[in-house]
């Protein structure tokens, strides 16, 4: 954008050196580039101010007027922190005195931590946000027409039938009790992170919700890992217990419709799973995906296969799983198949009264969320073929 705005700032000063009065063609051309202009600086404008606000957002937001300053320092820096602080203090949570975990006295910045698993699953499919429950009309079944029409014969009826998907909000909570003590002695970064530790903890566990927890229709979202749903594709691979990168083209070249190829399309995996097509080698010992000697795949972990992003869930079905044959191995998932309604934010709570008599302190969190199959045929479940 800003090389045509020099191009055509570049054009007009050209047109103004010109000696003597404009003629007609180049007012023309002025007031052209004047328009022009107009639209790209407000372009610029406009996605200058989109870029400030998404920086903004990306940061955390913790509700109860802490903040949390920032901190270049290495993890191994940290540790040290932590492990010269001194004299520590008790994380209560909720029980006597003195339970809980130990904190130093002194916490530079932030705890040292470490929260594992991917919550994948919300990369791969439709994320949207509502202020109440929703339903959402949808064609049930897809008439066809099966052949001609005579001249003068009456038109064949074509009713499709319609049914609806209907949304509603199930509810994560958390709680964290801590004694006032640690929190007027603790660097604020601390209560960040117990609020930042609690979102994981939301996060990894709507994600096992969305993969394979979710029991569907009023009790719980809808589970993606699940071939029974109607109408979704299924496919076998071609080899017992196992699954080749050919699996994943024959699941996009033959087993979903030709007509729903070119949608926005992620494989959705279990790292163990992942683990056997990366490491796949071909008939002279190198690997599958590094097709040339010199090659270096599209297809590095967390990138794409076969030019389709993999999108990894430590909540998906491992290989174990799928070789007893209980659910599927990969899921090539279109975005629009799979809707997860949100409502509204997660959102934080500080209650400093409610236990006030004991001395501690609340920290609270809550998500609610849902997640639904809209169109389950444009998309297809790979299982690994039994004995």
């Amino acid at each position: 954008m800003k090389n045509e705005i020099n191009d055509l700032q570049t054009e007009l000063r050209g047109i103004l050196e010109t000696e003597g009065a404009l003629t007609d063609e180049q007012v023309a051309r002025v007031d052209a580039i004047e328009t022009e202009l107009a639209g790209l600086e407000s372009e610029a404008r406009s996605a200058d101010a989109r870029a400030k606000a998404e920086a903004r957002l990306s940061k955390g937001n913790f509700s109860g007027g802490f903040s949390v300053k920032a901190d270049t320092r290495s993890d191994v820096e940290r540790f040290a922190d932590w492990a010269i602080g001194g004299d520590t203090r008790a994380l209560s949570n909720g029980g006597a005195s003195g339970e809980g975990n130990l904190l130093p006295l002194d916490l530079q910045n932030e705890l040292v931590k470490k929260l594992n698993g991917v919550p994948g699953i919300r990369q791969a499919v439709d994320v949207r946000t509502y202020g109440h429950d929703v339903e959402i009309a949808r064609v049930a079944s897809r008439p066809t027409i099966t052949g001609f029409t005579g001249e003068e014969v009456a038109y064949g009826n074509f009713d499709p039938s319609f049914d609806k998907v209907r949304s509603y909000a199930f509810k994560s909570a958390v709680q964290t009790l801590i004694s006032e003590e640690l929190m007027q002695d603790a660097r604020p970064a601390v209560l960040a992170e117990i609020m930042e530790a609690q979102m994981k903890a939301h996060a990894l566990f709507w994600d096992k919700q969305y993969a394979v927890d979710g029991a569907g229709s009023s009790t719980g979202p809808e589970a993606i890992f699940d071939d029974s749903v109607a109408d979704l594709n299924v496919m076998d691979t071609a080899a017992v217990d196992t699954i080749t990168i050919d699996d994943l083209y024959t699941a996009y070249l033959e087993a979903l419709p030709a007509q729903y190829r070119g949608g926005s399309f992620s494989w959705v995996m279990h790292p163990t799973v992942e683990a056997v097509l990366r490491t796949e080698r071909d008939t002279t010992g190198r690997f599958s995906l590094l097709g040339q000697a010199n090659g270096t795949d599209a297809g590095l972990p967390g990138s794409t296969i076969a030019g389709i992003p993999v999108v990894i869930s430590t909540n998906a079905p491992t290989l174990a799983t799928a070789q007893a044959g209980t659910a599927p191995a990969v899921m090539m998932m279109e975005k629009s198949a799979y809707r997860i309604f949100d409502r509204m934010p997660l959102l934080t709570q500080r209650d400093e009264f409610s236990y006030g008599a004991t001395g501690q302190v609340a920290f609270r969190s809550k998500m609610r969320s849902d997640g639904r199959w809209l169109a389950p045929w444009t998309s297809v479940a790979v299982n690994l073929k039994q004995a």
